[in-house]
């Protein structure tokens, strides 16, 4: 039992690693290019690409909140903290301090938890009553 936990929290601390980075790296990538294409592209670009950042941005923290919470974070004040991370990333370039350190913050903290979702939970096998074993 505690070999297929093990792998269960690992597959989810991987899942959470991948969404987590997928979307710092979108993050990253999406400013990077805006930031090169921003005075000679036309307006239209400009917009989707400006979307897709805010969706990329925003998708840092609902990914952290939504493990936070997993890892036993009450709800609002992982909502209340993320929000306020949020909002101070968008001021005066704080996103270049803010982000990664979250970043490193919830994979560390998200490595050391022994928490599993609900999700997690069911795919653990039932337990045998008074540690009685089939066979």
């Amino acid at each position: 039992m505690d070999f297929i936990r093990q792998q269960v929290l690992q597959m989810e601390r991987r899942g959470f690693a991948f969404r987590l980075l997928l979307s710092g790296v979108g993050y990253w990538g999406i400013t990077l290019w805006l930031n090169s294409i921003r005075t000679t592209a036309a307006l239209w670009l400009i917009w989707v690409l400006i979307i897709v950042q805010f969706t990329f941005f925003f998708s840092i923290f609902i990914v952290s909140y939504h493990r936070a919470t997993v890892m036993g974070m009450a709800r609002g004040l992982a909502f209340i903290t993320f929000i306020a991370l949020a909002v101070a990333a968008r001021v005066n370039d704080w996103e270049q301090l803010i982000i990664p350190a979250l970043l490193v913050m919830m994979l560390v903290w998200s490595a050391r938890t022994r928490h599993l979702s609900p999700r997690g939970e069911m795919m653990l096998p039932a337990e045998e009553p008074d540690g009685l074993h089939k066979g």
